[in-house]
């Protein structure tokens, strides 16, 4: 007889699952009280189902100094381009902010500079 791989299931499914078709198979033939044991039980099942961890190994290279990791999408990838853009209009603004500050105080080192450049000659 084959065996199931998965924890707590043997070939039958184990007791909660017997439980869970019996509720739904009586539930639906009348019995209020076995239907909410039935639908219950299928629904903790199907909770534990879509919870449950599945590791995937997407990529396994070696980083260099200076490369960088990149995941979007679900496709991770090895890049040594700059970073990408931010998204979202919080992220523009707040990056639109840093640039004007910035700017700034290039140009008041440019203008303390052409000072002292006046002043000296």
């Amino acid at each position: 007889m084959a065996r199931s791989i998965r924890p707590g299931g043997g070939a039958t499914g184990g007791v909660l699952r017997t439980v869970e078709r019996t509720g739904l198979r009586k539930g639906v033939g009348g019995s209020k009280g076995w239907f909410y044991v039935g639908t219950g039980l299928w629904t903790l099942r199907t909770v534990r189902r879509l919870a449950e961890r599945r590791e995937e190994i997407l990529i396994s290279e070696e980083l260099q100094p200076g490369q960088r990791l990149v995941i979007s999408n679900g496709r991770a990838t090895i890049e040594d381009a700059p970073a990408a853009p931010p998204k979202g209009r919080r992220a523009r603004r707040k990056q639109a902010k840093a640039r004007a500050k910035e700017a700034a105080k290039a140009e008041k080192r440019a203008a303390r500079r052409s000072k002292r450049g006046d002043a000296a000659g």
